[in-house]
């Protein structure tokens, strides 16, 4: 069964949103290395691959559906981070723009009846709650550390064990 025009290019949005995200990963992990927190930067690396890897998943799938995939621009990130805890809160905030987008993705492959689209959103969806954990996680342990340097790099020696 092909992808119905709406679901592909749903679908087309979400490759791009996942490329976006490993774009906006690899220049935190740039801006953490700057600012010598090289653990940091090892866990946004490690985020910059799954973003590529969840792009990938979904460009094959959109091709073994006979879809056509459209790379579209993927917009610049726009800014630096001074600090670990704005990257934090802002990697936060996007995990949750992400994870609303799979929800809706997921809602019209069932109103469009794609169970095959359904089925495979279901890692996403699951794949989401973790990444919002760790995100989550990462704030409270910046927002801890950010007024002890001690407890800070102990923190960026915990991020850099992923």
């Amino acid at each position: 069964m092909k992808l119905s025009k709406k679901l592909l290019k749903a679908l087309n949005g979400q490759i791009n949103m996942e490329l976006a995200s490993a774009y906006l990963y690899r220049a935190m992990s740039h801006d953490m290395k700057n600012l010598a927190l090289h653990g940091y930067a090892k866990w946004l690396d490690k985020q910059y691959e799954e973003e590529r890897e969840h792009a990938f998943k979904i460009i094959s799938y959109v091709e073994d559906r006979d879809g056509v995939v459209d790379f579209d621009d993927i917009a610049g990130v726009g800014k630096h981070y001074g600090s670990p805890l704005d990257a934090a809160k802002d990697s936060l905030a996007h995990e949750e723009k992400v994870s609303a987008a799979i929800r809706d993705l997921f809602r019209l492959a069932r109103e469009e009846g794609d169970i095959e689209t359904e089925l495979f959103l279901q890692w996403f969806i699951t794949e989401q709650v973790e990444e919002e954990v760790n995100a989550r996680d990462n704030v409270a342990g910046f927002e801890k550390a950010k007024d002890c340097e001690g407890l800070l790099y102990m923190f960026d020696a915990h991020l850099g064990g992923r």
